[in-house]
């Protein structure tokens, strides 16, 4: 509670300074946030589909945690550097491309195009195409270098409102709405235009740039797999194309079949071969049989030249007929005519030759020839079979070549064709699986376009046709309370410094003695009137103090005030006359002995003195004597004397320092009684405030309702009810 006390009148004490210096910072900041901007808040939000997409790779919704990261990641990525580079420098073309000194318009004001433009270089004003914000953002990227010197990297590193990249991201807000799928972007400046085309170029830089990051490992594994596919695809085109030219060079259609047909026909060749070495076998003793029946007559045959003509024309029409034959196996019609033809002229000359061989043993035989007659014919049959058997044998002669050519032909071109097919085989099946990689890249990007695509503008930017409202009051607010926490903060930080007396909670506390009263100073303006009144309160307290400590006197005894001060001029002498004058006024006997007056400091009477006595000796056993003594870092009381008083009492002004010589003096001091003498040992402030003197007075004039109040605050009587005259 006295802490609290002791609090309260630290703050009565430094009210003015509480109340006039806060009021002028008030002001102060009252007049420099006149010309406060105005902030222009804009706002977009943002649709991701990203937690409520499908994934089409896996047919199933989409992963929440993968959703999180990838949500997050989208977030980070509005506010990148290098997504902000390049909303900075479209800012700065659109704003330098559109922008009119003269008259605000949605791109930016007059006043701050005119600020923009004055520190704009020639050579990067030069750069500014007013037909086409392209071209100049262009010019703005290829100027754009990493130095000091260049204007466009200090603007976007040095700190520009509008421009700079740190203040960029300060000022761009971005918050996802309640776990949703929804994120919303704020952004506010002072400049309306800035505010609303700073947002727009941003979803449209954020989007470019998400969409950029996400496609871009996709794309260019796409355009590795179509690369890939488009090569494997032209070298399967080319081994496809060698081994078509490579049948039409080779005359191939299906070397199996054909292959197998030639194989038919060997071994078809090899059956007819086998048959035919029998029917020329059997012709040949058969022949050898008629001829030894004949005798004769088969030489004669033999050497008719009819005979041997259609014998060798037999035999021609034969090969022709077994040659025709093995061309003929196509079923073409016109061999088909030439065979039949064939077969009729053979049949025609059979018919000549018998009309011959008949007319030859006829002739040679008589009548009696017919025997003879049925050798002959019999014998012609059999060299006609023999001829057809030598001419067929001459054929498949011929094919048994051609067939050893179609096995010499076809056996390399097999092992070719084989090798090409295994080509053609080892390039498709990289061809597919190059294809279906390619097929699952256009897959995940069509998964991610589907994600991706999602990304829309729910509620795009809209022109701020209001500032926010500013927060200057608050400001004033702010600055009031600070500017009062800092006083407070200043005068407690002062109060626990400071070693200056000032009241008895301070006095005790620093010199660790005791208080026994407080004088005031003296009031030049308010209370100046009341300056005597007060200074008799104060006197009354210190005599009724002081008289206790007088006692009964005894023979050859006096009762003794000692009064000290540790240095001059702390109002020992003027505590000591008018006390002298109130007991005097009281009718008591007083006397007051005062140094440099009544005796020196250095005189050895005073410094050898035993008793009172030895400085006044004619000193009266009723007397009250008051010794003023010389300041204790000067001279030294002698023991005796101190031992000899009732009270001893050392005056200190309450407005100064005390010093560490003043303590030093007063543990001296202390050091010099005995235990049992030291508590008569107390201080007496001199000079001091209102509030330390009423802490002994009690309160001091004038009464008025006002200070009534205040001292009853001081002395927390919050509830307490007042007497008033006329009630019991």
């Amino acid at each position: 509670m006295e802490y609290f006390r002791y609090l309260v009148r630290f703050i009565y004490r430094i009210r003015w300074y509480l109340a006039i210096l806060p009021l002028l910072a008030m002001v102060i900041s009252w007049i420099m946030t006149q010309g406060i901007d105005k902030e222009y808040n804009v706002k977009t939000t943002i649709y991701t589909g990203i937690i409520s997409g499908y994934n089409i790779e896996t047919g199933q919704a989409t992963n929440m945690a993968h959703s999180n990261v990838n949500m997050s990641n989208l977030m980070h990525i509005i506010t990148t550097e290098r997504t902000l580079k390049n909303v900075s420098l479209r800012l700065l073309a659109r704003v330098m491309t559109y922008g009119n000194e003269e008259q605000s318009n949605n791109y930016i004001t007059a006043e701050h195009y005119r600020e923009l433009v004055r520190i704009v270089p020639p050579e990067v004003k030069a750069l500014i195409d007013k037909r086409s914000e392209r071209k100049t953002v262009a010019n703005l990227l290829a100027y754009e270098r990493p130095s000091a010197d260049n204007f466009v990297y200090g603007l976007l590193h040095y700190g520009h409102p509008y421009f700079s990249l740190s203040e960029l991201e300060t000022r761009i807000k971005v918050a996802r709405l309640e776990g949703s799928d929804l994120i919303e972007i704020g952004y506010s400046a002072n400049d309306p235009g800035i505010a609303y085309n700073t947002l727009e170029i941003l979803n449209e830089e954020f989007i470019s740039q998400y969409q950029h990051i996400r496609f871009g490992e996709t794309d260019n594994v796409i355009k590795f797999f179509d690369q890939e596919v488009a090569k494997l695809y032209k070298m399967l085109t080319n081994a496809e194309d060698s081994l078509i030219a490579y049948n039409v060079a080779k005359r191939i259609i299906n070397y199996s079949e054909q292959t197998k047909m030639v194989t038919v026909m060997d071994a078809d060749h090899q059956s007819r071969g086998q048959e035919l070495l029998a029917t020329q076998m059997t012709a040949q003793k058969l022949a050898d049989f008629y001829e030894a029946q004949l005798g004769n007559q088969a030489e004669v045959i033999r050497g008719n030249n009819s005979f041997i003509t259609e014998l060798n024309n037999i035999s021609r029409l034969k090969s022709r007929i077994s040659n025709l034959e093995l061309m003929n196996e196509g079923g073409n019609s016109e061999t088909n005519e030439a065979l039949e033809q064939a077969r009729k002229e053979l049949e025609n000359a059979e018919k000549r030759i018998e009309e011959i061989t008949q007319g030859i043993v006829v002739r040679e035989g008589g009548i009696d020839a017919t025997p003879t007659t049925e050798l002959a014919l019999g014998w012609l049959e059999q060299v006609v079979n023999l001829e057809k058997a030598e001419a067929e044998a001459e054929a498949m002669e011929i094919q048994r070549k051609s067939l050893d050519e179609d096995f010499l032909y076809f056996s390399p071109i097999g092992a070719t064709i084989n090798r090409k097919e295994r080509h053609i085989t080892f390039i498709e099946g990289n061809y597919m699986e190059m294809l279906g990689a390619l097929n699952s890249a256009r897959l995940r990007r069509r998964n991610l376009q589907m994600t991706t695509a999602t990304l829309q503008v729910l509620n795009p930017p809209l022109f701020p046709l209001t500032a926010m409202p500013t927060n200057r009051l608050m400001i004033l607010l702010a600055t009031y309370v600070l500017s009062m926490g800092i006083v407070a903060g200043f005068f407690f930080i002062i109060e626990l410094l400071d070693h200056t007396l000032r009241d008895s909670r301070r006095t005790t506390s620093i010199t660790g003695m005791p208080v026994i009263g407080a004088y005031p100073k003296e009031s030049t303006l308010r209370y100046r009137r009341f300056n005597k009144m007060m200074g008799e309160m104060a006197l009354k307290w210190l005599s009724k103090m002081l008289l206790p400590y007088m006692k009964p006197t005894a023979q050859g005894r006096s009762n003794v005030v000692n009064i000290m001060s540790t240095e001059e001029k702390d109002g020992k002498s003027f505590i000591a006359v008018e006390l002298e004058e109130y007991w005097t006024s009281l009718g008591l006997s007083v006397r007051r002995l005062t140094y440099d007056e009544d005796f020196l400091a250095e005189d050895s009477r005073y410094i050898m003195a035993q008793t009172p006595k030895d400085l006044a000796p004619d000193l009266a056993d009723d007397e009250i004597l008051i010794i003023e003594y010389p300041c204790l870092k000067e001279h030294p009381v002698p023991p005796t004397l101190l031992e000899a008083g009732n009270v001893n009492l050392v005056v200190t002004r309450a407005n100064r320092t005390w010093k560490d010589t003043d303590q030093k003096a007063l543990d001296a001091l202390c050091k010099s009684l005995p235990e049992e003498k030291r508590k008569t040992l107390s201080i007496y402030l001199t000079n001091a405030d209102r509030n330390a003197v009423e802490e002994f007075t009690g309160q001091l004039p004038p009464y008025t309702i006002f200070k009534n109040f205040i001292y009853k605050m001081s002395q927390l009587g919050l509830t307490s009810v007042e007497y008033k005259a006329g009630r019991n």
